[in-house]
C-alpha cells in the first residue's frame, strides 16, 4: 500500500471519527434512553414476575395433585416412580422437602396469635387480640390460604419456588415436633425458625433426623416473637447453599395475599384499601378508591411495602441497607371470588442483592400485623405512619393533624371520657383558638352590611363598566371613613381553612374512634345509618345517616343567617343559589362519611351560629354611621396603592386619548 493510500484511509477514519463525536447523544438523550430502556426491561420483567406467579400457583395444584394420587394408590410401584419423577424435575434438588406433610406452630404474645405452617415456612395466619370486625368476630389476616410469600430459587438450572416445600420447624435452635402454643410476654422474646434441606446425599448412610441434624447447608426463614410488639421479627438466612442457588447477582421473592373485610361497608373499606412502600425519603403508593393497579420500581431501593386497609395493615419492613428490595413489581387487584368477606389482593415480586461467593447470608426484616395507629407506628421511626391519610403537606393539613390534632385528641382520651363527648371538648377548644380570627370576620360583615345603603349610592353614580376603576376608589373611601378593612373578613377564612380541612381527613382515618358508640351511632368511624335503603342514591349510597341530615340542616340555617349579615347586591345574582345549594351537595358528600365528621361540623356550625349572635349583638350600627359622617368632611390620606392605581388610571386615559387622535387623523 502506498503513502497516498495510506493517508486516504486515515483521512477516511478521522472523517468517520470527526462525524461521530458531532452527532454523539446529549446528557438529556442519553438519559432518556435510558429511561426507555428501563420502561422495557421493567413492563419484561413485570411479565415474568406475572408468568412465575401463575407457574408457581400451577406447581403447587400439581403438588397435591401428586399427594392426592399417592394417597390413594400407595401401593402402585409404577405410578409412584412415574410421581416420583415429577417430582424431581419440578423441584430439583429439594424435591424430598415437596413431599412432607403440612405442619402448624401456634405463636402467641401479648397483641397477636400466628399460625406458622410449615409449609413455605409462612405465616399462614395472624387474629389480634385486642380488635373485632364490624360483625363481632376476631380480626384475622389471612384465612383459607390468604398469605403466600418465599423465595424462587434458581437451583440445577431449575426455578423452584419455596412456597411449595416444606420446612423442618426449630425453637431456639432444636427441632420441635411439639403442638402446644408457643407463648412470650413483655420483654421476653422467642426465636423459631423454618430450615428448608436440599436432598440427602444417596451415599450418606443415616436417616433423615440425623441428616438434618449435621447438615450445615440450608435456607432458613428466622421468626422472632416479641412480648408486646406488632411486629414479628423475619431473617432469611443462606447457609453454604453456594453450590446450590446457581444466580449469582440477585434473590427473587414473591409475596401475595388476599384482604378480607373488617368494618361495616366493602365498598368503603376496599377505596380506604392500598399498596404503600418507601423509596429512599419518599412514601409512595399505587392507586386509590378501590382501582387496580401495577407500578415497577427499579434504580431506587425500597425500605417497606404495607397492604394497607382501611384500619389495619400488614406490612414488610427492611432494617438495614443490605437488606432493602433493589427492585420490585407491585400490584392490586380485585378478583373474582365466591367468598363475602372478600375485598382485594395485593402482590410483589422483589429482589434482593445476593452474592453467590458469600457462604453465609442475612436479611433482617420484620412483618407488621396491627393496627394503623399513629403513635403506634410512629414509634418505628421509618416513616410508616405516612400511611394513615392525614392530609396534604402542602395545604399545611398534614402538620396540624400531627403536631396539634392528635396530641390534643390523645391528651383528651387519657381522662377516659366517652368520644362523643371528648369530640365536643376538642371541638369547643378549635373554636376558643379561632374565636379572635371568627370576631373579626363576622364583625367586618356586620359592619359592611350597615355601609350597604353608602355602596348602592356609589353603585348608582358609576353605572358604566369604564368607570369601574372610580368606583372602586370610591367604595374604598368609604371603608377607610367608616374604619373597616375589607380584607379582615377574608383573611380569618384563610387561616381557617387548613383547620377544616384538617379535620376532613383526622376523623375518618382514626382507629380511636373505630367501634366507639355515642347515641344512636354504634361506631363513630362509620356512617350512622337510620334508615337502610333498597335502592342506591347517586354518591349517597342505599342509606340515610342522621348526623348527615342534622349537619346539612345546620349549614343551610348558617348560609341563611350569613346570607341577612352580608351586604347584598345584584352583581352576581346566581350567589344566592349556590350558597344554598353548597349544604345540599354536601350531604351528598358526606353521607357515606364518618359519624363523628358530621357530628363534629354539626358542633362546629352551632357554635359558630351561636358566634354569628353574640357578635352581632355588639356591633354598634349607629356608631359606625356617626363615624363615617364625622370623617366624611376630612380629606383622606390616599395610600401608596391607591396612587399607584390613580397613576395608571391617568396613563390609561392618555393612551386613550393619544389613540382618538389618531383616529381622527386617519
Amino acid at each position: 500500500m502506498d503513502k497516498k493510500s495510506i493517508t486516504g484511509l486515515v483521512l477516511i477514519c478521522l472523517i468517520f471519527l470527526v462525524f461521530g463525536w458531532l452527532n454523539r447523544p446529549t446528557e438529556e438523550q442519553k438519559a432518556q434512553i435510558k429511561r426507555q430502556q428501563d420502561s422495557i426491561a421493567a413492563v419484561q420483567k413485570q411479565q415474568q414476575a406475572k408468568q412465575k406467579q401463575q407457574d408457581n400457583n400451577q406447581t403447587g395444584d400439581e403438588l397435591q395433585l401428586i399427594k392426592q394420587q399417592l394417597l390413594s394408590d400407595h401401593d402402585n410401584d409404577s405410578l409412584k416412580t412415574e410421581l416420583d419423577n415429577k417430582i424431581k424435575n419440578q423441584f430439583a434438588l429439594f424435591s424430598n422437602s415437596a413431599m412432607k406433610e403440612e405442619k402448624h406452630l401456634l405463636l402467641e404474645n401479648d397483641v397477636f396469635t400466628v399460625d406458622l405452617s410449615t409449609l413455605g415456612g409462612m405465616v399462614s395466619q395472624v387474629t389480634l387480640k385486642d380488635y373485632k370486625t364490624y360483625y363481632k368476630k376476631p380480626v384475622t389476616f389471612f384465612t383459607d390460604k390468604g398469605n403466600s410469600y418465599g423465595l424462587n430459587i434458581s437451583a440445577d438450572h431449575v426455578v423452584v419456588p419455596t412456597q411449595n416445600l416444606c420446612f423442618v420447624p426449630f425453637v431456639n435452635g432444636k427441632i420441635y415436633d411439639g403442638t402446644s402454643a408457643l407463648k412470650v410476654s413483655g420483654k421476653d422474646s422467642l426465636v423459631v425458625s423454618m430450615r428448608l434441606y436440599p436432598n440427602k446425599n444417596d451415599s450418606l448412610n443415616i436417616s433423615e433426623e440425623d441428616y438434618i441434624k449435621s447438615s450445615k447447608s440450608y435456607i432458613e426463614y428466622q421468626y422472632i416473637l416479641r412480648g408486646n410488639d406488632y411486629r414479628l421479627g423475619f431473617n432469611i438466612v443462606l447457609n453454604n447453599v453456594q453450590d446450590i442457588i446457581t444466580d449469582e447477582s440477585q434473590l427473587e421473592m414473591d409475596w401475595k395475599s388476599d384482604l378480607r373485610l373488617k368494618e361495616k361497608d366493602i365498598d368503603i373499606e376496599r377505596k380506604n384499601s392500598t399498596l404503600y412502600y418507601k423509596l429512599s425519603d419518599d412514601v409512595e403508593y399505587l392507586k386509590e378508591q378501590g382501582r387496580d393497579d401495577n407500578k415497577t420500581e427499579t434504580g431506587i431501593p425500597l425500605k417497606w411495602i404495607s397492604y394497607k386497609q382501611q384500619f389495619f395493615s400488614v406490612a414488610l419492613i427492611c432494617n438495614n441497607k443490605n437488606s432493602w428490595f433493589e427492585s420490585a413489581n407491585l400490584r392490586t387487584q380485585t378478583e373474582k371470588q365466591s367468598s363475602e368477606d372478600y375485598m382485594r389482593t395485593m402482590s410483589s415480586n422483589l429482589t434482593l442483592a445476593y452474592d453467590n461467593s458469600k457462604k453465609y447470608t442475612e436479611y433482617n426484616m420484620d412483618f407488621f400485623f396491627g393496627p394503623n395507629k399513629y403513635n403506634i407506628i410512629k414509634k418505628y421511626k421509618i416513616d410508616m405512619e405516612r400511611i394513615i391519610p392525614l392530609g396534604w403537606g402542602f395545604f399545611l393539613m398534614q402538620w396540624v393533624n400531627r403536631f396539634v390534632i392528635i396530641p390534643v385528641f390523645d391528651f383528651l382520651v387519657g381522662f377516659g371520657l366517652n368520644y362523643g363527648l371528648i369530640i365536643l371538648i376538642l371541638t369547643l377548644l378549635v373554636k376558643i383558638v379561632l374565636f379572635p380570627l371568627a370576631y373579626k370576620s363576622f364583625s367586618s360583615t356586620a359592619k359592611m352590611r350597615v355601609l350597604q345603603p353608602e355602596i348602592n349610592k356609589i353603585n348608582e353614580k358609576y353605572p358604566k363598566q369604564d368607570q369601574m376603576m372610580q368606583k372602586q376608589q370610591a367604595i374604598q373611601q368609604l371603608y377607610r371613613r367608616a374604619g373597616i378593612n375589607p380584607m379582615a373578613g377574608c383573611l380569618p377564612m384563610l387561616i381557617q381553612f387548613p383547620i377544616l380541612i384538617a379535620m376532613f381527613r383526622f376523623f375518618p382515618s382514626s382507629i380511636e374512634l373505630r367501634q366507639q358508640p355515642f347515641l344512636w351511632a354504634d361506631d363513630l368511624s362509620t356512617y350512622d345509618s337510620i334508615i337502610n335503603l333498597p335502592f342506591n342514591i347517586p354518591f349517597a349510597g342505599n342509606h340515610i345517616s342522621l348526623f348527615c341530615v342534622l349537619m346539612t340542616v345546620a349549614q343551610l340555617l348558617y348560609t341563611k343567617m350569613t346570607m341577612n349579615q352580608q351586604a347584598q347586591t345584584n352583581a352576581m345574582p346566581g350567589m344566592k343559589f349556590m350558597m344554598y345549594g353548597m349544604p345540599i351537595m354536601m350531604f351528598f358528600i358526606l353521607n357515606n362519611f364518618s359519624a363523628a365528621l358530621n357530628y363534629y361540623y354539626l358542633l362546629s356550625l352551632f357554635i359558630s351560629v351561636l358566634q354569628m349572635f353574640i357578635i352581632r349583638r355588639t356591633i354598634n350600627e349607629q356608631k359606625i354611621l356617626e363615624r363615617l359622617q364625622k370623617n366624611s368632611g376630612k380629606p383622606m390620606k390616599k395610600s401608596k396603592w391607591q396612587q399607584r392605581m390613580e397613576a395608571l388610571e391617568k396613563q390609561n386615559r392618555k393612551l386613550l386619548e393619544e389613540r382618538q387622535k389618531n383616529a381622527r387623523r386617519k
